[in-house]
Parts: structure tokens; sequence; C-alpha cells
């Protein structure tokens, strides 16, 4: 009982100390040092240089890039939708639209220029996605299915953009 008194009567005395409104700082004799009572804004939390637009363009349109692959492999995988038709590309859009909105919450990037870019990510990766497929042809079979890959080589040239259906070469 005598240590449970004594160790309170150190905390009191320690409380004490704290609050004693002459001290701008108080000495902790089990730390032992000095310890300010108030402390600026800017030491708890200094300003940060703002990241650049750029970056956080980049950043954002490769989160919509992603999403687009998860769509497509939610697509391919899952559903075993490998034709295209309009209820098809309208369920890849939706879906990538949701894990867009997920992955952009989980790495807090949800500001408007932010969204901007990852629908521009999406747009990229609708247009010129398929060059990932010709670039890594085996590692794309394990991710997406080997009768896509091949449905891809067949559909697209290598280097080349789809716009509304029709393959533009590069």
């Amino acid at each position: 009982m005598a240590v449970m008194k004594q160790d309170i009567n150190d905390f009191n005395a320690r409380v004490k100390r704290i609050k004693n409104p002459r001290n701008k700082s108080y000495y902790d004799r089990d730390l032992g040092m000095h310890i300010p009572k108030r402390v600026t804004r800017d030491k708890i939390k200094p300003t940060r240089d703002e990241e650049s637009y750029l970056g956080k363009f980049i950043v954002s349109a490769i989160i919509g890039a992603v999403a687009l692959m998860l769509a497509q492999v939610l697509r391919i995988r899952y559903f075993g939708l490998l034709e295209q038709s309009d209820v098809v590309f309208y369920l890849e859009l939706f879906l990538a639209f949701w894990a867009m909105v997920l992955l952009s919450a989980l790495l807090n990037r949800r500001k408007v220029i932010e969204r901007i870019a990852q629908v521009a990510g999406i747009a990229l990766m609708l247009t010129a996605g398929h060059n990932l497929i010709w670039r890594w042809p085996e590692q794309m079979a394990m991710i997406y299915t080997p009768a896509h890959v091949e449905q891809v080589m067949q559909a697209t040239a290598q280097n080349s953009v789809v716009y509304r259906g029709a393959v533009f070469g590069l």
C-alpha cells in the first residue's frame, strides 16, 4: 500500500510541475530531459511541400488503368465473357468505375483533378491497353486467360490504338 501511495504522490507531483503556469518547460526526472509545455503547430505538423500536379495526374491515371484491368479480369475470368458486345462493354465500364472508386478511396485520391485523371487512365487503357498483351503475352495469359490473349493478338496489331472498334497502327 505504501508503494502505491508513493507512486500516486510522485504522479501528482509530476502533474503539479507540468501545470505550473510559470514554466515554459518542465524537467522530467524519468526521461531525464526538459519537455516543453507548449509546442508550436509547425513542430507538430510541419508544412509539406505540395506534390506536383503532373505526379498526381500520373498516379491517378495509373489507378484508372489498374481499375480497368481489374474489371477485365473480373469479366474474363469470373464471368467468362470473352465476346464483346454493348452489354459486356457497359458491364466492364461499371466494374472499372467501381474499382476506380474503391482504389482511389484506399489511396486517398479523391479530388476532382485526380478523378479526371482516373477517368483518363480508364480511357487510355481502353484504347491502348491491348499493347500490354503484345508486350508480355505469357504474363498476361496468367492474369487473363490464354484464350483472351489469343483473341486480342488476332484482333489487334502491335503498337496500335483501338478507337470505336477500328484498329489504327502507330
